[in-house]
């Protein structure tokens, strides 16, 4: 496995060259065409999961902002990650069963009364809490709660 795991950490390299920039959505494109050719390259689903967790820790330097919602939830959960930044890294998790239903919900309730909190408020508290971009956050959160609700909905 540590031989795809290279070949795929090289794919991402050359797709960010390729897309030209190094922004966090830059980021989550090269890696969402890595997860792509992934699934072209490996068939068991665990080991998907496995490796794509050592991808995104490995490409992204961000692993304790993608730990926050697969454990539970808990005192350490936080609410204040952009993952509106990654949505694709963060969808794809939710798809292959990486991520903690509990601890998105939770994170949902917190981001909604932080919202609810500054309805009213001026454009500038509303910036320096950075609401626009906990709502697009919240956005990709509940996606992956529908879907995962989803698929759970749908097993026989």
């Amino acid at each position: 496995m540590s031989d795809i795991k290279a070949y795929l950490t090289d794919s991402f390299t050359q797709f960010l060259d390729i897309i030209g920039k190094n922004s966090p959505y830059d980021k989550d494109a090269a890696l969402a065409m890595v997860f792509i050719l992934m699934e072209r390259k490996v068939f068991i689903k665990k080991q998907r999961r496995i490796l794509s967790l050592d991808l995104i820790e490995q490409c992204l330097n961000n692993k304790s902002m993608f730990e926050n919602i697969i454990a539970q939830p808990s005192e350490s959960t936080s609410s204040t990650y952009d993952y509106c930044y990654y949505p694709y890294t963060t969808k794809y998790l939710a798809k292959y069963g990486a991520l903690n239903l509990s601890t998105l919900k939770y994170i949902l309730t917190v981001l909604d009364k932080e919202f609810f909190a500054a309805q009213g408020s001026s454009s500038m508290n509303m910036s320096v809490h950075n609401i626009q971009g906990k709502a697009e956050s919240a956005i990709v959160i509940n996606d992956c709660i529908k879907f995962i609700q989803g698929y759970s909905n749908a097993k026989p």
